[in-house]
This record gives structure tokens, sequence and C-alpha cells, in this order.
């Protein structure tokens, strides 16, 4: 039995074929490389940017769970620093519940004073 070998006619379609194959991959990579280019040009690496515009992009996760909260005059307010909340846990409710409407909730001390019914010019004795 003989193997049956190409004819001419086969050989050439096939170079053909590779040749133009070979010109259409070229014409990829090259505008591949085109693309890469352009896009160095126009676009900055995060590695580049300052920390500064890194950081206002950045999204953190953010749980009920990492944050105390304490209710005051019907808002809650979240603290999220595990110290700061501890510490006013060990407060009496009052004393408590003034620190966060003054710093949390920027009432004034006439605001504060009206809802415990205290005057606002009362000595800061009674206050407490």
């Amino acid at each position: 039995m003989r193997l049956m070998k190409p004819s001419d006619f086969q050989k050439t379609v096939q170079c053909r074929f590779e040749s133009c194959l070979k010109k259409v991959v070229r014409s990829v990579v090259k505008d591949y490389y085109k693309e890469l280019n352009r896009r160095k040009n126009k676009e900055i690496s995060f590695s580049e940017l300052p920390d500064v515009l890194v950081d206002k992009m950045a999204v953190w996760d953010d749980y009920e769970t990492d944050y105390t909260i304490f209710s005051v005059c019907g808002i809650d307010i979240r603290v999220l620093d595990d110290e700061l909340a501890e510490a006013l846990k060990k407060l009496p409710e009052r004393k408590r519940n003034t620190l966060l409407m003054y710093y949390f909730l920027e009432m004034t001390e006439s605001e504060i004073a009206n809802l415990n019914n205290l005057r606002p010019n009362e000595p800061p004795v009674r206050r407490k």
C-alpha cells in the first residue's frame, strides 16, 4: 500500500491558508499592543496613585456587630471604638446620655438642660 502524497494544488492551498492565518494573527497581536500602549498613556496604575486618592476609593464593609449602640432621645448612636463604648457603659445613664447628646448629637447645653428638666443657668453640680 502506497501513501498518497498531497498534490501540488493542495500544498499551494495549505501554504496560502497558513500565510493568511499568520497575517491575521500578526494583525491581532499588533492591535493588542497598540491597545496596551493607548491604555498605558491614558491610565494610571494604582501603585502610582497618591495614598489620599486610594483611601477615597476604598470601600470598607460595615457590620452592625462592629458597633456598640446607645439609644438616646429615640435616636440610636453607634460607637465604633470598643474602649470608648466600655467607658460609656460604666457611667450612670444620665451622665452617659448627657455626653452622647453633647458630643454625638451635637446638642447645646441649653437643649440638654431642657430635655433633663433643668434650667440652663443652674450650677453644674445639679446637672450631674
